[in-house]
């Protein structure tokens, strides 16, 4: 073995090295801010107060490691406030908020396209955007199916998805309305009872389920 060869492979041993402490430091610091994070999101007491420290830690996380969890927190932390300049009343700031999760949403689906959480996650920005008129609600509806091709058992995403399909059930095509026939027998056959536990919970939410039970009779169910 020559020396020149020795002397390289003692170089590249030692760009080895020095690229794997800086992974290691990069991934430690972006948990680091991580977990700053979600310590001070357990004792925010207002969203309007402490979105910007909050946001701020979830951006150094991202800044230093680019986890799809990380990218996925901002996001929802980013929904979180939307959804709160509409309750304000301030539908400008509330468009800006939207277009800052869409962004990251993005980067989450991207970095992780096998996870459903993005994808629902994403549907509610399409959802929100010009909230109350329903303008990209084909497009939420449409990632909604997306996450529940990645997670088709999930019984705790399927509701959630149900509430809203049976929400814009006037806005639904044939088409999508068998989809969810042959989606809710899907559920039922896998987790029986499923459709006695989706009534409840949205009796509970709604105060009744008349209007679901006419929508259900449409089905067949």
């Amino acid at each position: 073995m020559t020396k020149g060869y020795q002397w390289l492979r003692k170089f590249f041993l030692l760009i080895l090295c020095l690229a794997g402490i800086a992974a290691s430091t990069c991934f430690y610091l972006g948990y680091y801010h991580y977990n700053l994070y979600q310590s001070e999101k357990q004792t925010m007491r207002s969203l309007e107060r402490d979105f910007e420290q909050l946001q701020i830690k979830l951006q150094k996380a991202v800044k230093w490691y680019s986890s799809p969890d990380f990218y996925l927190e901002l996001g929802r932390l980013r929904l979180f406030r939307a959804m709160a300049e509409i309750e304000f009343g301030q539908p400008e700031k509330n468009e800006f908020y939207l277009g800052q999760a869409l962004e990251v949403l993005k980067q989450a689906v991207c970095l992780r396209p096998v996870d459903h959480a993005p994808f629902w996650e994403l549907s509610k920005v399409y959802f929100l955007t010009n909230f109350p008129l329903p303008v990209y609600a084909d497009r939420g509806r449409e990632l909604c199916w997306e996450a529940i091709k990645r997670a088709p058992l999930d019984e705790f995403l399927a509701t959630n998805v149900l509430v809203v399909f049976f929400e814009q059930w006037l806005l639904l095509s044939a088409e999508e309305k068998a989809k969810i026939k042959e989606k809710i027998k899907e559920l039922e056959e896998a987790n029986p009872g499923f459709l006695e536990r989706f009534k409840r919970k949205w009796a509970t939410a709604y105060g009744g389920g008349k209007e679901l039970a006419v929508h259900l009779q449409e089905l067949g169910f």
